[in-house]
């Protein structure tokens, strides 16, 4: 038995539906992705510069990147072979152009953010259409899918994580992108309320790049079949690295100290 089987064994193999899931996900079912969608607020330092950006994150073994439609255009000699997620987050629904957009750039899957409990716009009206839409074309559908909103973190408990990923399962969605929280065992009530794969976000930048290794370790074993890391990843010292060291926890099952050591090599 690998130290993968050993550490990782909770979650059976994948077989996905729609092909297109084979370019997101890693032959062993699993997946390190890179999300990169941030500019479309502006300006955002480790993005400006969005080619050499791409490049480095590739080099380092994304299995994916997740942009907007316009920086995807500009990076797609970059990306290569690499899967493309498109984001479909707007000011406006995105279902009277989202999907056909995504299809006629060639994009391996689509994405929308979602805010169960939001007393403004919660977007699920939005994210059935979508996953509909994206179904009939056999197009994969990414809910990350925020509790309330970014802000207010008192909100992200495990319950509450647990009924948004609930709620983009039983919408169509299918692979789901939420926070992390609570304990590794805490934190199977959500693999298992969700019964399409979670993968998890990284969140704010954090000081140390070994905590972002440590959530996305324990995430894995509670059962994730993946990261959708951003500002962790781009904003770090050497983004290639990064995304060595985590494929190294996400697919080889290594220890976080053993990944922590080729940010240092």
């Amino acid at each position: 038995m690998s130290m993968h089987d050993q550490r990782f064994s909770a979650r059976p193999e994948p077989r996905w539906d729609k092909r297109r899931m084979h370019h997101v996900f890693a032959a062993d079912g699993r997946a390190v992705v890179v999300a990169m969608d941030h500019g479309n607020t502006g300006v955002v330092p480790g993005l400006i510069g969005v080619k050499n950006a791409v490049q480095q994150v590739v080099a380092g073994g994304a299995d994916a990147v997740m942009t907007t439609i316009g920086m995807g255009r500009v990076v797609r000699d970059e990306l290569g072979g690499t899967g493309s997620i498109i984001a479909l987050d707007s000011e406006r629904s995105a279902v009277g152009y989202g999907i056909d957009a995504a299809l006629r750039f060639g994009a391996d899957a689509v994405q929308l953010k979602v805010f169960p409990g939001s007393p403004v716009d919660d977007k699920l009206g939005e994210l059935r259409e979508l996953a509909a839409m994206a179904s009939a074309y056999g197009l994969p559908f990414l809910a990350e899918a925020i509790p309330v909103s970014f802000t207010a973190t008192e909100a992200h408990t495990v319950a509450n994580i647990a009924d948004a990923a609930r709620i983009c399962a039983e919408a169509g969605a299918d692979f789901i992108k939420v926070p992390f929280a609570g304990t590794v065992r805490e934190y199977r009530a959500v693999i298992e309320a969700a019964f399409v794969p979670v993968v998890v976000l990284g969140g704010a930048r954090l000081a140390d790049p070994v905590d972002a290794l440590r959530m996305a370790s324990e995430a894995m074993e509670a059962g994730a079949y993946g990261v959708v890391f951003g500002r962790n990843v781009f904003q770090s010292a050497d983004p290639a690295r990064m995304v060595a060291a985590l494929a190294k926890v996400v697919h080889d099952g290594a220890t976080v100290a053993s990944a922590a050591a080729l940010l240092a090599a």
